[in-house]
């Protein structure tokens, strides 16, 4: 395993390598990786579709939880394409297991949310990762979960 190619460093560049596209793609940029991590961001901005409704004035919007899960999942997908250099379609990412999620603090419009992902091991396609998503200092998400990748023929 050689040096990972350059860190995608806006939406544009990370769809090279995720099949992802608007308003699902839920990444914008990598600021740190290495074969075991990476760390990435994302700004939920108040006209993205998952506030719409969810709680919507003269309550407070909120992005639901699983929005920021599936983002730490395209993150951890994020890492086995760079690591392996997987284009965006050279292969399928798919959750086969979630546990231990929480969901601690809540996301708000605008808020910068900082993805950290620990990758925990390997085996058979299967990659078992750990997780957590910050707001500031403030943890808004933690989850462990396993996806299967697999090679696109």
């Amino acid at each position: 395993m050689g040096v990972l190619p350059a860190l995608p460093a806006n939406p544009t560049e990370v769809a090279a390598w995720l099949p992802h596209r608007a308003p699902m793609l839920l990444v914008d940029a990598v600021t740190f990786a290495d074969k075991h991590r990476l760390v990435a961001s994302r700004i939920f901005l108040p006209t993205d579709v998952f506030f719409q409704g969810h709680f919507p004035p003269p309550d407070e919007p909120l992005l639901p939880g699983v929005i920021v899960l599936e983002a730490l999942a395209q993150a951890a997908a994020l890492h086995v394409a760079l690591v392996k250099n997987l284009q965006y379609n050279e292969a399928f990412y798919r959750f086969s297991k979630v546990e231990e999620v929480s969901w601690p603090a809540p996301i708000r419009p605008g808020d910068k949310v900082i993805l950290q992902i620990e990758k925990l091991r390997e085996k058979l396609g299967f990659h078992m990762f750990k997780a957590a998503a910050l707001v500031g200092d403030v943890v808004v998400c933690q989850a462990q979960f396993t996806a299967k990748v697999t090679p696109r023929v």
